[in-house]
């Protein structure tokens, strides 16, 4: 009677019915591949024009390997109930710094959908009709009520692969997977069998038909631009930019953590969740690898950082520039299909490549409709949250209440984002991940095995006994993965031009953390009115 009393529901109601390969899915789909290498090239390379992708790479991939997949795969398999790293920070810190936390992801997962959203519009379906010279299309879609519409309809789209279900979302999943590894696939292969020589008379080729900087004048126009703004195009690398470009690279290496919020519904939890982790670290790393290594030697380094910084600093704009896109990664492979001598071959290959930035960028925000539903649902377990907050639809076995609330704010944010486009970026997003999300719980997981009040659950895990002389591994990882998030911290804080947003991000966490204390203390006086104490809830697990 005391779990009865204690607890919101004597059973959550979510069914385990997903396999290894969609919790692989759920985490290898929130590292956005094609996006995510765009902003790792376009964003990184910007401004820390000396990167070495190579390195940065490497670098991410050992560390979030060690780090991330032992982090996030210990404390799920360990305590395997959906919601996330509420579940783990309320049980091992505090149920305060848990709520806390967890407000302001939950936010974060909102943020997610106003900016993601968008960007399936611009630069999304924007870059396929630049590609392909659909000028009206590109016209009509840069306009700011299109892009509410469009961006709104794929809000829509994202809520109905997860309203009907935790298994139909499984089954979509791999279908929009299987087609953005394709479009990643052929843009891989596209630079893999052209050389040096005949990527530059492409460009050469391109940019006399659209009257655009050939392949020397554009390196030496960007020079000149960067040297006005205070710049130096940098000839080779350096350890300081590489190190700054994994501030943007932790899209493709970070997010894999995604899967902690389905760990309810996992089958075998104890290996799917470290496991699909750390697969879903490891396979954005090799494509990631593979695009690093055909890049440079296809497109030149120095030339690849002053395609990033036209992409990124100057927005495509430069003098003499006149190709219909911008020089981003996808843009140059597009440079690239001009040679081929099939207009029907040209067509597919463009499509394809346009077509996978576009999905993963739609299944990013149908993830946001997988884990903000579910941090309610874990809070509303605990009574931390009205009690419609754990209701389950009997015939999908998913929260829909909390979907249509997820709904409604995103769309909120969408028309602002809409009207002023100023709202938080996704790296400000990043920012405040590094710290709140990754940080929190990496410190949650260095004290788990040490934490008296989280003994019982430590003792009942199925990694107690993983252990290097004589260190928990969970440890181990805590510590690899704040050595990790220290080096994004600071080169997210020194990056430069940004002050004014590392300070504006950094109060506004402030002000979503003081909204989650205070909904703490709301709630737990609340539940004191009816003789419920919510300290016996945080001494153990929520029922499954």
């Amino acid at each position: 009677m005391a779990e009865e009393r204690v607890f919101a529901r004597k059973a959550s109601g979510l069914v385990r019915g997903l396999s290894l390969l969609d919790a692989f899915g759920v985490g290898f789909m929130n590292q956005g591949l094609t996006p995510s290498m765009w902003v790792m090239i376009s964003l990184g390379l910007s401004v820390y024009t000396g990167g070495n992708l190579i390195i940065a790479t490497l670098l991410s991939a050992v560390m979030c390997g060690i780090g991330f997949s032992l982090v996030w795969g210990i404390l799920g398999g360990s305590m395997p109930r959906s919601g996330g790293e509420y579940i783990y920070n309320s049980r091992i810190i505090s149920p305060l710094i848990g709520i806390a936390e967890s407000f302001g992801n939950a936010f974060v997962w909102i943020m997610w959908i106003y900016v993601l959203a968008p960007w399936t519009v611009d630069p999304g379906l924007v870059m396929l009709c630049q590609f392909l010279g659909w000028d009206r299309a590109t016209e009509f879609l840069s306009q700011p009520w299109a892009l509410f519409l469009i961006a709104s309809l794929v809000n829509f789209i994202a809520l109905l692969f997860l309203i009907f279900g935790i298994k139909f979302f499984a089954r979509v999943q791999k279908v929009i997977m299987a087609l953005g590894i394709l479009g990643a696939l052929v843009i891989l292969l596209v630079f893999t069998f052209t050389s040096h020589d005949q990527f530059v008379q492409a460009w050469n080729g391109v940019s006399a038909q659209f009257g655009s900087l050939d392949y020397n004048s554009f390196l030496a126009a960007v020079r000149s631009a960067m040297e006005e703004a205070g710049d130096v195009l940098p000839v080779t690398w350096n350890w300081f930019d590489t190190l700054g470009v994994m501030v943007a690279g932790s899209w493709l290496f970070a997010y894999s953590y995604c899967i902690t919020f389905i760990a309810g519904e996992v089958k075998r939890p104890d290996k799917s969740i470290i496991l699909g982790n750390l697969f879903a670290i490891l396979v954005p790393a090799f494509f990631m690898l593979w695009l690093s290594i055909v890049l440079y030697r296809t497109v030149g380094f120095q030339f690849l950082s002053a395609t990033a910084y036209v992409d990124e600093t100057l927005g495509g704009e430069l003098a003499g520039y006149a190709l219909p896109w911008s020089p981003h990664f996808v843009g140059l492979a597009a440079v690239v299909t001009y040679t081929l001598s099939s207009p029907l071959l040209r067509f597919i290959v463009l499509f394809l490549m346009a077509l996978s930035f576009i999905l993963f960028n739609l299944w990013w925000v149908a993830l946001s409709y997988m884990a903000f539903p579910r941090i309610l649902f874990a809070w509303g377990m605990d009574r931390m949250g009205p009690k419609w907050f754990t209701d389950i639809h009997p015939r999908w076995a998913t929260p829909v209440k909390n979907h249509i609330l997820c709904f409604v704010l995103g769309e909120i944010g969408i028309l602002l984002y809409s009207l002023w486009q100023e709202q938080m970026s996704g790296l400000s997003v990043t920012g405040m991940e590094i710290v709140s999300v990754f940080g929190v719980t990496a410190i949650a997981a260095l004290l788990f095995p040490f934490v008296k009040k989280a003994r019982h659950i430590w003792e009942a895990s199925p990694y107690r006994h993983w252990r290097v002389l004589g260190i928990p591994a969970v440890t181990i990882g805590a510590v690899v993965n704040l050595i990790y998030l220290a080096i994004l911290f600071y080169f997210f804080i020194v990056m430069p031009d940004l002050e004014g947003l590392t300070i504006g991000s950094l109060i506004f966490y402030i002000v979503i953390w003081g909204l989650g204390i205070a909904w703490y203390y709301f709630w737990k006086a609340r539940n004191r009115q009816v003789g419920v104490d919510v300290s016996m809830t945080y001494g153990e697990l929520p029922p499954e």
